[in-house]
């Protein structure tokens, strides 16, 4: 913003010192001034308009990586609850939705990241297929214990994640609203 405000400010100085040595006697003078000073306007309009852009994309890939990363902390934990529980009901339906949101976590576009939340998606991505593999072979009458560990295991660096890109990890899963929370405080 500051280099378009330099180079506004360096385009108006020009224009003024040709205007005071070419100062326009005529009026098709006067007509190509305007429409000089016309297009330089639709040019500086239009760079602001394309650095407007560019930082609502940047803004909001930032968002859809920290909700991947929220979603992934609240699926792991669903996840290691089921198996400490051993219910393969909860079990199933977690696995699908981790499934469902390592393909949200594919959606980033990783060209608009930064440094953290690029590193952060990644890894993350990472951690979601690993987990998919090892449990793909689980059943009703597998070693839960095993797979409680791991879970448990992963569910502080995904935290960790969340804390350096500045978004900590919620109490909630991605199905509560926040509108709801903020409005009537953290129920029970």
């Amino acid at each position: 913003m500051q280099k378009l405000g330099a180079a506004i400010a360096a385009g108006g100085i020009a224009l003024a010192v040709v205007g005071w040595f070419y100062r326009p006697a005529t009026s098709a003078d006067w007509a190509a001034w305007v429409q000089t000073v016309g297009v330089l306007l639709a040019i500086v309009w239009a760079a602001r308009l394309q650095l407007s852009g560019s930082r609502q994309s940047l803004l909001q890939a930032g968002q859809v990586a920290a909700m991947f990363a929220n979603n992934m902390h609240w699926v792991f934990r669903e996840l290691n609850d089921a198996c400490v529980k051993r219910s393969w009901a909860d079990y199933a339906v977690h696995r699908r939705i981790l499934e469902e949101i390592l393909a949200q976590g594919r959606e980033v576009t990783l060209q608009l990241l930064d440094g953290r939340s690029l590193a952060m998606v990644t890894s993350l991505r990472t951690i979601a297929v690993e987990a998919l593999e090892i449990t793909a072979a689980h059943s009703e009458s597998g070693n839960w214990v095993v797979l409680q560990t791991y879970f448990d295991r992963r569910l502080p660096s995904i935290a960790a994640w969340l804390s350096a890109t500045g978004n900590p990890p919620e109490s909630s899963g991605p199905t509560d609203y926040a509108g709801l929370r903020t409005s009537y405080g953290q129920l029970g």
